[in-house]
């Protein structure tokens, strides 16, 4: 089944008529139109809305080929000259290719290595951007047999671990998935506890243009004023860094379902 027809059919079976998904995913209907007959493509991050919306995998929307891949990085073995892993006694694997699983050791310690090995070759490959080839892997991996099982205790595999530090000197911010040791300005610096709003930023979340747009009513003034808003998702972090006498405003793309995070050295990090 091709992805505009896995659309159509989960459309359907979802019980939306073109016009009302169109409006869970800020679209037109003649948007849904054209990727159910084929003449479009939704982006990576649309399709993984979509695919939040209907209830259903995202792979199902991603049009990947129906053949033997490796189970590691989701090459396809029909890749001329792709070779086989080999297990520790020299026999072959056929689970893996030989560039991720080598005499029984897997050759990347974690998924976000393994993405940036690979990125520039799906890059070179389809024509996608950076962005577009970390998504679309970054949705593709967690539904392979090496990271199935093990997404949630990989950091880089869940974005939703992010973590937050602040320079009390030089006011620089730091993001890392999980903790890790941080220092600045001779300092060494403690992840950032979160708190819920409990009316202390009056934020408006809408969204417009497929963007997610955030506007925080605040004085934004030397002494304080927030320094970031971040939207963060499964697998995509986007963080707009804030100054003194601007408007306390972000737009990100539509990215699925997220988290936003708003940080002033007075009212700490606050998840809105």
């Amino acid at each position: 089944m091709t992805p505009s027809e896995a659309l159509k059919a989960a459309r359907q079976e979802a019980g939306y008529t073109q016009e009302q998904l169109a409006a869970k995913v800020y679209v037109t209907r003649q948007a849904v139109s054209r990727w159910e007959n084929g003449d479009s493509e939704p982006s990576i991050d649309m399709r993984k809305l979509l695919a939040s919306v209907l209830g259903i995998p995202v792979v199902d929307l991603l049009g990947l080929p129906d053949e033997p891949a490796c189970q590691c990085c989701g090459t396809p073995f029909s890749v001329p000259n792709m070779p086989y892993g080999t297990n520790a006694d020299g026999s072959e694997n056929r689970d893996y290719c030989a560039w991720c699983y080598k005499d029984g050791e897997f050759t990347s310690p974690g998924l976000d290595d393994l993405i940036e090995r690979n990125v520039p070759y799906l890059m070179e490959a389809t024509g996608y951007t950076q962005e577009e080839a970390v998504s679309f892997m970054g949705a593709v991996m967690p539904t392979l047999k090496r990271w199935k099982d093990t997404t949630n205790e990989n950091a880089s595999a869940n974005a939703k671990r992010s973590v937050f530090y602040a320079c009390p000197d030089c006011g620089n911010i730091v993001w890392s998935m999980g903790e890790a040791v941080v220092g600045c300005c001779g300092n060494a610096l403690d992840p950032l506890p979160v708190y819920q709003n409990e009316g202390n930023l009056e934020a408006a979340i809408s969204t417009i243009d497929g963007r997610q747009h955030v506007s925080i009513p605040h004085p934004m003034t030397k002494e304080d004023h927030l320094a970031f808003i971040a939207a963060v998702g499964d697998d995509l972090v986007r963080i707009k860094r804030l100054y003194p006498e601007q408007d306390a405003t972000a737009d990100f793309p539509l990215q699925g379902p997220c988290t936003i995070y708003a940080y002033g050295a007075k009212c700490g990090l606050v998840r809105l």
